[in-house]
């Protein structure tokens, strides 16, 4: 019976070839639409899931106060943090503490050979770790003493991929490593390399080292929150109670580690949501967003869902062609529930031929998707049993879900009527027309909600990449000095450098710095003191810049002077405006020539001279209020700004500064990148999300419109006749498709105003963590639902068009 049903639905759909095309077509582009986006959705929400004990771990988030006021959220705390807490908690299983080598930049790692020649190379993921690190998290030892839990003194575990950079095949079990702070470490250990789905992403992982040469120094360090803390609760643990104790344990470790004004809490922060939910200064990488996420899986069920409506519209749309077919049927015998099996049956031939096409259209996109998303394929769904199972099941409901309610409305065609083509006279044409039309406008109220949704992404993007930075940063290319120090002889040389290139017709300026503009700021003081009031305590942060920051990038000098060579040193400092702001100061000329104090018992003093108004982050967060000085850090990136820097151009440029910096610096590798091209790459996250957006949003677009085709032609085929007589009493095809039109037009401007509301919570929703945020103008709202119209106009009017050019006297010939 099953073959039966089986053959009738494939020679239907070779019977109708278009129209079977057109809606395996929509159903395919739907279906490729939605797992697309799943690849990249459980990719996101995976992260360290890998982990074996990853619902036990958390990272401790350190909350920074001054006077009761938050300052600060940090994704770091304090070096005795993780060691205080497995001791005074019966919670805490075990802890690692790790302290990113290269947090400010990168770090040069050497392998001395027995030869004597040295390999080098810039590494980025470096660390050192205390504690029982490869006991709380799951790292899986190829090479060297697998059971591990802790580092030994003066031991290094190493990547897979960071072996075969140094050693190639050779093991490099025993040899040894150094970078710029460390010497002479052992290598004891290869671990696999990190998943891509790992907040955490290490390929060095050293034994800890004492930062001040005293261990117990180190152990008694409450001031200096630069280090990451991992805890292992024991099962059960009740994570709630566990952070009311923290409280205590900070009045009980950190008295005199900090001044009476500032005040520490923690907080735990579960391992497998950092990704997704954090967003904290200090994290070790940049982090995904949620709302991002669950937009996009909110995106992916409307995009099928529409793709179903489709099919429901197509399948209806077709029936007019089967009315006689049914009544036949019907007079022969078959019953109702034979006739819904049958139209079952094809509806879920359809859907798997649509999942086939949409795994085909998948496979062609895949390294294209996996590029742009950064989605590891080999982590996502199409790798996992329990994925197939669900397409399995979503086949089956899809098919049931779209195919039941057609089916049920062609076998309740009336044997008689349903002979002479006429079922649309009869009663219950009015609920199946008002689904119809219900449907409609689900479709395009989600489409015109989609198109406002990607019209605004797009201009608060636009708006923060365009906004004026207050900084000139074109042109500008920057070469990592890898410096660790304020070594006199570095400085000496990097002094000649510049000079070298400051002589250079097409370069206009040479800046060294400790930070540059997009770089986070790590290094603050919490306890400079305020203008007007003494007792109250302000945090701001610390750089370095050289005398020539200001000229070279055109920087918005608001008051005062800049630095002057060889005259101004720690006593002096330029602040920008947030900083002043923050000291009391409301008009930034008040601030020049103030004796500014911080630290305990008013250890820095240093008057300002100026203040400059520049973006020193993204428009995505607040700026920092920041002193800059002309000492104390090291000069970590030289910035030089050319006249021009592209193309042909931009090879000889950069070319030129290789050769300088060789001469000068033979053994610090050549490393650079275009300051404008990193301060954008801040804007990476929703530059992907305002990408993915437009283009589903175009896919969800075109899936409707295959469905508004087929409303359009069931409506004309409905009133082929009444086309017939208007034409032959004088209408003009100007009132025929106003006429047939209207109606369509009526419901766009329905699901228009269902949207709106929608487009406002968006608008609300979207902005509400962007603390500068583009004006929305009342166009936004309405150019969507006038997108909507002009292609609900094309595509009816192109049905209506085609019906009207037909001869009268065939119209009227039609049943």
């Amino acid at each position: 019976m099953w073959k039966n049903y089986l053959k009738i639905a494939y020679r239907n759909l070779l019977k109708n070839k278009i129209f079977s095309l057109i809606n395996i077509l929509g159903l395919a582009i739907g279906m490729a639409a939605c797992l697309l986006i799943l690849q990249y959705v459980n990719f996101e929400l995976s992260y360290d899931q890998f982990h074996e004990k990853a619902d036990r771990i958390y990272r401790v988030r350190h909350d920074r106060y001054i006077d009761g006021e938050l300052q600060y959220q940090k994704a770091q705390s304090f070096i005795p943090t993780g060691e205080a807490m497995e001791h005074e908690f019966p919670e805490v299983k075990e802890y690692t503490t790790l302290f990113r080598i290269a947090e400010q930049s990168d770090i040069i790692m050497t392998y001395q050979q027995e030869n004597g020649d040295a390999i080098n190379f810039t590494e980025k993921e470096v660390y050192h770790a205390k504690g029982n690190l490869l006991d709380i998290f799951s790292l899986t030892i190829t090479e060297g003493q697998k059971d591990i839990k802790s580092l030994a003194p003066k031991t290094v575990l190493i990547s897979t991929s960071a072996a075969k950079k140094y050693f190639g095949e050779a093991s490099p079990i025993n040899k040894t490593l150094s970078h710029n702070y460390a010497d002479g470490y052992k290598i004891v250990g290869v671990f696999e390399d990190l998943p891509k789905n790992s907040h955490l992403k290490f390929d060095f992982l050293f034994a800890w080292m004492s930062l001040s040469g005293d261990e117990g120094e180190d152990n008694q360090n409450w001031r200096w929150d630069g280090f990451y803390t991992y805890l292992l609760l024991n099962p059960g643990a009740d994570v709630k109670a566990l952070e009311e104790k923290f409280s205590d344990l900070i009045r009980k470790y950190q008295a005199g580690g900090a001044s009476g004004n500032v005040s520490s809490k923690f907080a735990l922060q579960p391992l497998t949501a950092i990704h997704l939910y954090s967003n904290l200064i200090g994290e070790a990488e940049p982090n995904g967003e949620a709302k991002i996420v669950y937009t996009l899986l909110a995106l992916a069920l409307f995009i099928l869902t529409i793709a179903w409506i489709n099919y429901v519209n197509l399948s209806t749309t077709r029936s007019l062609d089967r009315v006689k077919e049914i009544g036949v049927r019907k007079v022969v015998g078959s019953g109702k529930v034979e006739i819904i099996k049958q139209f079952l049956v094809e509806s879920m031939l359809v859907n798997l031929l649509a999942l086939a096409a949409a795994l085909t259209i998948i496979q062609i996109l895949y390294t294209s998707f996996a590029e742009f998303t950064g989605v590891d394929m080999s982590l996502t769904l199409l790798q996992k049993p329990e994925f197939w199972m669900g397409v399995i099941l979503l086949l089956f409901v899809g098919s049931f879900a779209a195919g039941l309610y057609p089916a049920f409305v062609i076998s309740s065609f009336e044997p008689i009527k349903a002979l002479k083509g006429k079922f649309y006279e009869t009663r219950k044409s009015t609920s199946f027309w008002n689904l119809r039309h219900a449907l409609v406008i689900f479709q395009f109220t989600i489409s015109i909600s989609l198109i406002a949704a990607s019209l605004i992404v797009n201009k608060q993007l636009s708006y923060m990449k365009t906004r004026s930075l207050g900084i000139n940063i074109d042109h500008t290319l920057v070469v990592n000095t890898h410096a660790t120090g304020t070594d006199s002889l570095f400085t000496k040389n990097l002094s000649v450098l510049r000079d070298r290139l400051n002589s250079l017709s097409t370069i206009k300026g040479v800046v060294a710095s400790y930070n540059i503009p997009g770089k986070e700021h790590l290094s603050n003081f919490p306890n400079f003191r305020h203008s007007k009031n003494p007792e109250e305590l302000v945090l701001l942060y610390f750089t370095r810049i050289d005398y020539n920051f200001i000229p070279a990038f055109n920087v918005d000098l608001v008051a005062g002077r800049n630095f002057s060579e060889g005259i101004d040193d720690q006593y002096t400092m330029i602040m920008n405006v947030e900083a002043i702001h923050a000291l009391g100061f409301e008009d930034p000329q008040e601030a020049i020539g103030y004796e500014v104090t911080w630290g305990n018992e008013h250890i820095g003093k240093a008057e300002i001279v100026g203040v400059v108004d520049f973006r020193s982050t993204s428009f995505n967060h607040q700026n920092y209020p920041v002193a800059y000085t002309s000492t104390f850090f090291p000069f970590k990136y030289l910035s030089i700004r050319f006249d021009k820097i592209n193309g042909e151009n931009a090879r000889q440029n950069i070319a030129l500064v290789e050769n300088n910096w060789e001469a000068i610096f033979p053994e610090i590798p050549f490393e650079y990148f275009f300051l404008d091209d990193f301060f954008n790459s801040q804007y990476q996250e929703e530059q992907k999300f305002s990408q993915l957006l437009g283009i589903f949003t175009l896919l969800a677009i075109i899936v409707a419109c295959l469905g508004l085709y087929a409303i359009a032609s069931l409506t004309v085929l409905q009133r082929t006749k009444e086309v017939g007589v208007r034409k032959i009493m004088g209408a003009s095809l100007k009132s025929l498709l106003l006429l047939l039109s209207k109606n369509f037009l009526l419901l766009v401007l329905i699901a228009g105003g269902i949207s709106l509301p929608i487009m406002q919570f968006v608008v609300d929703r979207w902005m509400e963590n962007y603390p500068h945020r583009a004006e929305i103008s009342w166009w936004t709202f309405l150019l969507p639902i006038a997108l909507i119209l002009v292609i609900t106009a094309l595509t009816i009017g192109y049905q209506i068009i085609k019906a009207s050019l037909v001869n009268p006297s065939k119209l009227l010939k039609y049943e």
